[in-house]
C-alpha cells in the first residue's frame, strides 16, 4: 500500500534530512572549486564575500561561471515559476547553466540536486 511505501522512505531521502544533505553538498562543492574561484564574485548577486563560498560547474569562461549554489538554486526556482506562466526551461535549469547551456557536472551538479530536493520535498 502507499502507506507502507511512505513509511519505508530511506533516511537519505527523508524531508527532515534535506537541509543537512544540501549543506554538506554545498561545502563539498565549494571546497572542490576553491582554487578556481578564489578572489571571484558571484555573477548573479555580485558578492564574493558570502560565507557560502563560490562554485564553478559549467563551461562558462571567466567570471561568468562563478556563483553561489544558493544563487543558482534561486535562478532555477524562478525558471520553474516562469515556465508555469510563460514557458521556458523550467526544471532543466536545475541541471543546466543558463548562460552556456552546459549540464552542470560533478560536485556542483550534486549540490544543485540536493538544493532541488530541499526546495520541493514535501510540496
Amino acid at each position: 500500500t502507499m502507506a507502507e511505501l511512505v513509511a519505508e522512505v530511506p533516511p537519505l531521502l527523508r524531508a527532515d534530512q534535506a537541509e543537512q544533505h544540501y549543506a554538506s553538498a554545498v561545502r563539498t562543492a565549494v571546497a572542490a572549486c576553491a582554487a578556481d574561484t578564489a578572489g571571484q564574485t558571484c555573477f548573479i548577486c555580485m558578492d564574493g564575500n558570502d560565507e557560502e563560498g563560490l562554485v564553478r560547474g559549467c563551461a562558462c569562461r571567466g567570471a561568468a561561471g562563478v556563483a553561489h549554489v544558493s544563487c543558482l538554486a534561486q535562478g532555477a526556482q524562478a525558471a520553474v515559476e516562469r515556465r508555469r506562466r510563460h514557458g521556458g526551461p523550467g526544471f532543466a535549469r536545475w541541471v543546466t547553466c543558463g548562460l552556456c547551456e552546459q549540464v552542470y557536472h560533478g560536485v556542483v551538479k550534486c549540490a544543485l540536486g540536493w538544493a532541488c530536493w530541499k526546495t520541493y520535498v514535501g510540496r
